[in-house]
């Protein structure tokens, strides 16, 4: 699921932006949820902190809190490098402002000029283009775990509580389930490297045979690495 959500807090601006967003919401395969904020909420702030779907944010820079539109974008920023950020405003002098402090901006669009064709073009854009969307899932009776398969770096096994450490590029997550068990909810990026540990093969730099070691894309190093396991893995 994408899910599309506007700040903003001017009820006829709200309206004109869900005019346009309205066709968007059907027309892809990928379901769309359009969710609408009128400031930095709890409920904005929680969608801001999952980071389990694909996200576009459409942002209006002045808002009547003290919290604008670029502060918003500063906060998803903290976590968040792959959601979109689309900034409205009626204000031109804001432009340099956010391209200065707010990195990775989808585009700047001034809404007195022709925000509608803008607006449409860049949801065009970002809605047909392919991403890697694919999550992996686990559930028990205390944690519901979504985890965006991309993020995880390799999986390993905690030998004093007998479970699974996912290490992922933010957090490390546990769970009970053996290796053939992941693997089958795995796509095909994920190879067993060592009797103990599971790797997310898109994650890495570089495979040290002779050391038996792994360099990850985050410059991290693990030492689960088998040359019982090479063939598999290149």
């Amino acid at each position: 699921m994408t899910k599309i959500i506007v700040v903003e807090d001017e009820e006829k601006e709200k309206l004109k932006t869900q005019s346009i967003i309205s066709p968007f919401l059907f027309k892809y395969e990928e379901p769309i949820k359009l969710l609408f904020f009128n400031k930095c909420d709890d409920g904005l702030l929680k969608e801001i902190e999952d980071l389990s779907e694909r996200k576009i944010y459409i942002l209006d820079i002045c808002l009547k809190s003290k919290i604008t539109g670029i502060n918003i974008a500063l906060k998803i920023r903290e976590n968040d490098w792959d959601s979109e950020i689309i900034f409205l405003t009626n204000h031109t002098s804001y432009e340099q402002k956010v391209y200065n402090n707010v990195l990775k901006v989808f585009k700047f669009i001034e809404k007195f000029d022709d925000m509608e064709k803008r607006l449409s073009d860049c949801l065009n854009l970002i809605l047909s283009k392919k991403v890697d969307n694919k999550v992996f899932k686990y559930r028990n009776n205390q944690i519901n775990l979504r985890i965006y398969m991309k993020d995880i770096l390799y999986i390993c096994r905690d030998k004093d509580e007998r479970k699974l450490i996912i290490k992922t590029t933010k957090n490390v997550f546990k769970i009970n389930m053996t290796f053939s068990e992941v693997l089958k909810e795995l796509d095909s990026r994920f190879k067993k490297t060592h009797r103990s540990c599971i790797v997310n093969t898109d994650r890495v730099s570089r495979y040290d045979w002779k050391n038996g070691k792994i360099l990850l894309d985050n410059n991290e190093e693990i030492s689960l690495l088998s040359k019982k396991y090479k063939e598999e893995v290149v």
